[in-house]
C-alpha cells in the first residue's frame, strides 16, 4: 500500500467500567513495526526537529502549508480529573507521523551461480548485469565496459540462463569491478543512503552516518491522539 490511510473513526466504547481514555482514540496509534506492518512501507526516518508523533489523519486538507487543523482531546484537568481540551496543529503535521527507532533496509541479496572458471565456481558477487555496468559507467564516466570472463585463457563458463557477467568499468586505465560497487553500495541493505566518493580516482562508497531513532528523546509527544468524545472541529487557513 503505497498511499497510508487514516480514517477519523470514532470506537465503539468498551464494555468495561474502567478503561484508559486511549480506548476513545479517533485514530489508530502506530509504532515503527505496526506501521510498515499495516501498509506495507516503512515510515520516514525519525524527524529530530518534530516531536515523536504516533498518529495521522489522512483526510485532512495539505494542499496549502499554511492550513491548519484543530481538534479536541481527552486532557488532565486539575485535581486528577479529565477535561476535553483543544489542540490544533498545521494540516502537514497532523497529516505524517513521526515514529522512533531505527530505519531498516532490506539485505541484499546475492544469487548463486554455476558459471565456473578452471572448473571452480565464480563467486557471484563480482557477476553483474550488462544494466548495471552501463549505469556506472555513464555515472563515474568510464572510456569501455570488459568482460572479465571473455579471455582466450580459462574463460569463464557461463550458463544459458545466466544473464550476469564479470563486467568491470575502466576508469583511468584501471578495472573497476561492478559487482564489488554494488556489494559496497548495498553494503547496509539496499536503498541505504550513502554516497559515492571519487576523489581518490576511484569509486568508494561511504555510508551516511545512521539517522537518529529518538529512542532517547526527552521531549514527549506531538499531540494526544484526538479523542472520539469529539470529532475533529475545524480546518482552515488563517488569515
Amino acid at each position: 500500500m503505497s498511499n497510508p490511510q487514516s480514517i477519523p473513526l470514532a470506537p465503539p466504547q468498551p464494555d468495561l467500567q474502567v478503561y484508559g481514555v486511549q480506548e476513545l482514540g479517533l485514530f489508530d496509534t502506530y509504532t515503527r513495526d505496526t506501521y510498515q506492518t499495516a501498509f506495507e512501507i516503512q515510515p520516514a526516518a525519525w524527524d529530530p526537529t518534530r516531536l515523536t508523533k504516533t498518529w495521522f489523519d489522512s483526510t485532512v486538507d495539505t494542499s496549502n502549508p499554511a492550513n491548519i487543523v484543530a481538534y479536541e482531546v481527552v486532557a488532565s484537568g486539575p485535581n486528577n480529573s479529565w477535561v476535553i481540551a483543544p489542540m490544533s496543529m498545521p494540516a502537514t503535521e497532523a497529516a505524517t507521523v513521526n515514529l522512533t527507532g531505527a530505519v531498516t533496509y532490506p539485505p541484499y541479496l546475492v544469487a548463486p551461480t554455476d558459471a565456473t572458471r578452471g572448473g571452480s565456481t565464480i563467486n557471484p558477487v563480482y557477476l553483474s548485469l550488462q544494466s548495471h555496468a552501463m549505469a556506472f559507467q555513464a555515472q563515474f564516466g568510464g572510456t569501455m565496459l570488459i568482460d572479465e570472463g571473455a579471455t582466450p585463457v580459462f574463460p569463464v563458463l557461463y550458463p544459458p540462463d545466466e544473464p550476469r557477467r564479470l563486467w568491470d568499468i575502466v576508469m583511468s586505465g584501471t578495472a573497476v569491478n561492478v559487482g564489488a560497487l554494488l556489494l559496497a553500495m548495498n553494503a547496509n541493505g539496499v536503498g541505504s543512503p550513502g554516497a559515492w566518493d571519487t576523489t581518490g580516482g576511484q569509486p568508494v562508497w561511504v555510508p551516511a552516518p545512521p539517522a537518529p531513532t529518538g529512542s532517547n528523546d526527552t521531549r514527549g509527544h506531538r499531540g494526544r491522539c484526538p479523542s472520539a468524545v469529539s470529532l475533529r472541529t475545524s480546518s482552515f487557513r488563517p488569515g
